[in-house]
């Protein structure tokens, strides 16, 4: 009865998010509400326990979420951002694509640590009408920005961070290498596919390969230091290299001192101004995603029930895990589930059937989490729901489905290659 439920609550908040009539962001507290009527809980064990315990059970991710966007607003207002960009596309050639290859990887350099609409809207609105100018087709530069924003994702730390949670690592704990391997691994995948699909939809475009191109406009800013074209690494850097010393620290941390540096290096006069409205502006651009995370954290404690677990574990472990291949099929064929906050979106109802997996236990933990790192790609790239999919859609002039059309079989293809790699490095027969 619970499990048929269960089943009628999914499919009714999926097919409302797919027809566009309930967003994410009420969906997810809504059905973790749902769940808790169907298990019966008493009134106030709904409202301590799943509603207020649940939206801060991933208060470290949404925190470090308002870091990052604090720190993504120091590189937007410093000018860092826009430097970095006007210098690729100076240094870029003269043929437009090779143009284009500078921007889109100063681009995924940037979302290594940006996050959030308001970033994709500044970084968006510098490099797409320059990539444009060169005679790049709306679609194919919607397209490409897309999958460099992806690409630079992989090692953002709000991913690395949720990641964390999971594992259900301790505080201070950091995350096991091979993690960190594998976004490696991940990346290099994800830079082949963008520059093979560069190349193969220019060659579709005719003689965009073999035209000039023309000066770039003069920034209105003055010139930013060298050394503050480094801000967007600090925190990688700074990561890394403790990990490297046998230490562990905390992402939020890098963000802060990361925000001091582009500061310093740039406008270090305006110190106090400048880290106070980017702090706030960064509250604002990281609000939706807190919120998402909030319902995440509800819904993560709904389908901890004992009497949901009891009724979904026995569904889960009947399936053939024990199988390579089944594991590479079964994420990898089922990956188009991650679009419109499906089953496999691990920012939508897909946070409900990763929970129960990690909790049965029925693959190993890396494994699993590389399943969800490689699907997680193709919802970055191709989900028709995320907000800077719809942007991007809409400042170029094309329908936001044409990418999920032009994306979804190369990122099931990346996903599929991706799983074959987990399994070969994670999975234990």
């Amino acid at each position: 009865m619970i499990s048929l439920g269960l089943l009628f609550i999914f499919l009714l908040f999926a097919g409302l998010m797919f027809l566009r009539k309930f967003p994410a962001l009420l969906a997810l507290p809504a059905m973790a509400i749902s769940i808790g009527l169907l298990s019966q809980v008493s009134p106030t064990y709904l409202l301590n326990h799943i509603v207020a315990g649940g939206s801060i059970k991933l208060a470290p991710v949404y925190v470090a979420v308002f870091m990052g966007a604090m720190m993504g607003r120091v590189l937007l207002q410093t000018g860092i951002a826009e430097s970095i960009i006007k210098k690729a596309a100076e240094f870029g050639g003269e043929k437009p694509l090779w143009v284009s290859f500078g921007l889109l990887f100063v681009t995924a350099l940037l979302f290594t640590t940006l996050q959030g609409l308001g970033a994709i809207i500044t970084v968006g609105s510098l490099v797409l009408p320059v990539m444009m100018s060169l005679g790049v087709p709306r679609k194919m530069a919607g397209t490409l920005f897309l999958l460099a924003y992806a690409t630079g994702f992989v090692f953002n730390p709000i991913l690395f961070t949720l990641y964390r949670e999971l594992l259900q690592l301790p505080p201070g704990t950091a995350l096991p290498r091979e993690v960190t391997q594998f976004a490696t691994i991940l990346i290099g995948l994800m830079s082949i596919l963008l520059v093979g699909y560069g190349f193969w939809a220019a060659k579709r475009s005719g003689e965009i390969l073999y035209m000039t191109v023309p000066q770039p406009l003069p920034s209105q800013r003055k010139d930013i230091p060298t050394l503050a074209l480094l801000t967007p690494l600090i925190p990688l850097i700074l990561y890394f290299g403790f990990l490297a010393a046998g230490y562990s620290i905390d992402f939020i941390a890098t963000f802060l001192v990361g925000s001091l540096y582009g500061i310093l290096t740039t406008q270090w006069r305006n110190l106090s101004s400048l880290l106070t409205s980017s702090a706030i502006k960064g509250l604002e651009d990281g609000a939706p995603a807190a919120l998402l995370m909030m319902g995440i954290g509800m819904l993560l404690n709904a389908l901890q029930l004992p009497q949901i677990k009891s009724a979904l574990e026995p569904l889960m472990l009947a399936l053939p895990w024990e199988s390579a291949w089944f594991f590479v099929a079964f994420f990898g064929l089922l990956s188009p589930l991650a679009l419109y906050r499906g089953p496999l979106n691990i920012f939508g109802i897909g946070i409900g059937l990763f929970s129960i997996l990690f909790g049965a236990a029925v693959l190993p933990p890396l494994a699993l989490l590389a399943a969800v790192m490689c699907i997680v790609q193709v919802q970055n790239v191709g989900d028709p729901t995320n907000t800077h999919n719809v942007w991007v859609a809409n400042f170029v002039g094309v329908r936001v489905e044409d990418f999920t059309r032009s994306t979804l079989l190369p990122m099931m293809l990346f996903c599929l290659l991706g799983l074959c790699l987990a399994a070969y490095l994670f999975f234990m027969p």
